[in-house]
């Protein structure tokens, strides 16, 4: 049992650490944002514009788990709770992500079709445990 003179420390301790997690987050959004509209600046001037369009999804699509993070750190600063939920919905969009990209890349990679088929059947399974995960911790949660 921690000694009652310690809890508040400690606890000052790990919220400063929350922010600065919540800091590093901003920036990270900050900065992909910038580089995504770098990205979209020069999609006149690419000659694959398919491969550009991807790494824009791409980088949408981690800007949202960014985002999913940032509300997980903010959900465990205020309740000191930590929630799983927000890391099911992360594993979620990461693994959409994914067949998205990879559903893209075959088309234009023919020599890489048996490899992403084998890839997306395994991230399907994942999507469909996330996806009973979060409707059971919705349906039996502690109110």
């Amino acid at each position: 049992m921690v000694n009652f003179k310690l809890d508040k420390p400690i606890e000052y301790i790990e919220n400063t650490i929350y922010v600065v997690i919540i800091i590093f987050l901003i920036v990270s959004s900050g900065l992909l944002i910038y580089d995504e509209v770098l990205t979209i600046t020069h999609f006149h001037s690419e000659v694959n514009s398919i491969q550009l369009i991807i790494e824009i999804i791409a980088k949408t699509l981690l800007l949202l788990m960014i985002i999913e993070i940032m509300y997980t750190v903010r959900i465990s600063i205020k309740e000191h709770v930590l929630c799983s939920e927000p890391f099911l919905i992360i594993g979620l969009i990461a693994s959409i992500r994914r067949i998205l990209i990879i559903s893209v890349e075959t088309a234009y990679k023919h020599e890489l079709f048996t490899n992403h088929m084998i890839e997306i059947g395994v991230l399907v399974g994942l999507i469909f445990v996330f996806v009973v995960a979060i409707v059971l911790l919705r349906k039996y949660a502690v109110k």
